[in-house]
């Protein structure tokens, strides 16, 4: 099994684990699913910050968001190693993939590319800032923002996996435009972190 199977795989797990909560293009529920807080599954949450990130917190610790953290778990559970900066915020790891592409570095294992640049694949990152004024060119890698996992690709969308949307380990569709890019306009999307893990080297 290559990484991006392997990630798809951790991430499509957890989220079946959740109740498979589904949310459309339009950002509408199609499916609710378990919640953070919901007994069996705040349980959950705390297992993704001890083995995510390192911290000791729960789902009940609802003012700590766990998006990132879960994020960081499944790369772990993947086997990304050192090629992943493990973080409780996505802008960190965000940064170091926009780093790595600046230096052509090989031993990270995300590329940071702006929408127009590339179409997002499965194993991809698909990122988003939770405040103005972000981009690929921001040199501070501490703000808010957010970042699901590629998981399904089609013709006009793609399918996403992210943790703490909703409560819930979360499945979305995102619109793309005629060239397979990202075109969804619910939220301030600036990045796509290309994953180079499987890359013949």
């Amino acid at each position: 099994m290559s990484f991006i199977q392997k990630m798809v795989q951790v991430a499509t797990e957890e989220w079946e684990f959740f109740g498979k909560q589904e949310f459309g293009v339009d950002g509408k529920a199609i499916r609710n699913g378990m919640s953070e807080t919901d007994d069996g599954f705040w349980q959950r949450v705390a297992l993704y910050w001890r083995e995510g990130t390192g911290k000791n917190l729960t789902g009940k610790n609802d003012d700590y968001p766990w998006s990132a953290t879960f994020i960081s778990y499944v790369m772990r559970k993947s086997g990304a190693g050192t090629k992943f900066r493990y973080s409780a915020q996505h802008s960190v790891y965000i940064r170091s993939a926009i780093r790595a592409r600046a230096k052509e570095d090989r031993n990270y294992g995300f590329w940071a590319y702006g929408l127009s640049e590339r179409a997002p694949k499965i194993g991809d990152l698909v990122c988003y800032a939770r405040e103005p004024g972000i981009s690929l060119d921001s040199l501070s890698a501490n703000y808010k923002s957010h970042a699901d996992l590629v998981v399904g690709v089609s013709e006009n969308s793609i399918s996403v996996i992210g943790g703490n949307v909703g409560n819930s380990v979360s499945m979305k569709s995102l619109k793309l435009n005629a060239k397979g890019r990202l075109a969804d306009k619910q939220k301030l999307w600036f990045a796509v972190l290309a994953n180079k893990f499987d890359d013949e080297l």
